[in-house]
């Protein structure tokens, strides 16, 4: 949804109701000038003007429709939006078990994959992704933006912060890609992403609220919080690092808890608990290889130890946090550059 209060001059108008038209004709096959107008409640007048501005542009195409009416005359012109106008490149960071890939996927217009990839990389630093991303645009000339996962904590300067992956910590990511190949570049922690897909995927209310929660071995624990269908970043980004709880152990000792059965379900049902008594979510996902599905059963009893049952989320188990991933990457990038007003 477009937030209408920043509106405050003709060009932002303008860009305002092309926004409204090209969502319009993202959500049907095509329309004509007047069904467009119905949609967005603009003046039949504005429609025609701003439809043959983006046809000229090649942003939506003119198609041929039948007239089903058995009206005599020339049937309307008929617009569809053109997803293959441009594309938006995704690219996150992974480092799991001593293995670091670059993984990347060419997106349309309409959040389809047009090519995807996973390259496993000796090291993984700015350069690397850097020469990842001249190699993508050289084939693929119209990426609008570029979008960044990464394995950390990324400031309100938009700079990393901290990250699983050496290399990449205190790297300007998104200033150095934004100079380098003059798109916009957005960035985001790897778990605020992958919650952000599946609630995606899922097609989750608006006002839903969840959490998703990743264990993985010589990693420490991290979380993704969506409030309302919107990602929680707290006020410095810090928001979900759940291994800086007050557990009364560093992130070594807790990674070493994860070595047993028991501690598993020692570790997650405390990580648990606390993320149920702060956000109070109707859902929370956990992932991550030393988590089995039966163990959930377990972690709910022991939550409802502390935590009164009527309170307690539902408690999932996944293991398919690529495609959630890649999911909520392109999904932002795309409500970044739909934003007239980013």
């Amino acid at each position: 949804m477009i937030n209408t209060t920043n509106i405050s001059n003709t060009a932002q108008v303008r860009s305002y109701n092309i926004a409204l038209v090209k969502n319009a004709l993202k959500a049907i096959p095509y329309g004509t000038k007047n069904t467009i107008s119905k949609i967005t409640s603009l003046s039949v007048a504005t429609c025609n003007t701003l439809l043959n501005e983006l046809a000229d542009s090649g942003e939506i195409l003119e198609v041929d429709i039948e007239s089903s009416s058995g009206c005599v005359g020339r049937p309307a012109k008929a617009y569809r939006f053109n997803e293959s106008h441009s594309h938006i490149l995704c690219i996150y960071a992974t480092t799991i078990g001593g293995h670091r890939k670059l993984t990347y996927a060419v997106v349309d217009l309409l959040g389809n994959i047009v090519e995807t990839e996973s390259l496993e990389r000796k090291l993984v630093d700015y350069q690397e992704i850097e020469d990842l991303i001249n190699m993508i645009v050289q084939k693929y000339t119209q990426i609008k933006a570029i979008g960044f996962g990464v394995p950390g904590v990324v400031n309100n300067d938009q700079e990393i912060d901290s990250c699983d992956i050496e290399a990449l910590t205190g790297v300007p990511i998104v200033s150095r890609l934004s100079e380098q190949f003059n798109v916009d570049v957005v960035i985001d922690n790897d778990m605020n992403l992958i919650a952000y897909g599946f609630y995606q995927e899922e097609s989750l209310e608006e006002e839903f609220s969840m959490a998703l929660v990743s264990f993985f071995d010589n990693v420490c624990a991290g979380s993704g919080i969506i409030i309302n269908g919107t990602i929680f970043h707290g006020s410095t980004n810090f928001a979900g690092e759940v291994s800086f709880l007050p557990f009364e152990m560093n992130c070594t000792d807790q990674i070493k808890l994860l070595s047993t059965r028991e501690g598993v379900i020692q570790l997650v049902s405390k990580t648990l608990s606390s993320l149920i008594a702060i956000i109070n979510p109707a859902l929370i996902v956990l992932t991550g290889n030393p988590i089995q599905e039966n163990m959930l059963s377990e972690m709910r009893k022991n939550c409802s130890r502390t935590i009164p049952e009527k309170h307690l989320p539902k408690i999932r188990y996944s293991s398919d946090i690529d495609h959630y991933y890649m999911q909520g990457l392109s999904a932002l990038t795309l409500e970044y550059i739909n934003n007239p007003f980013h």
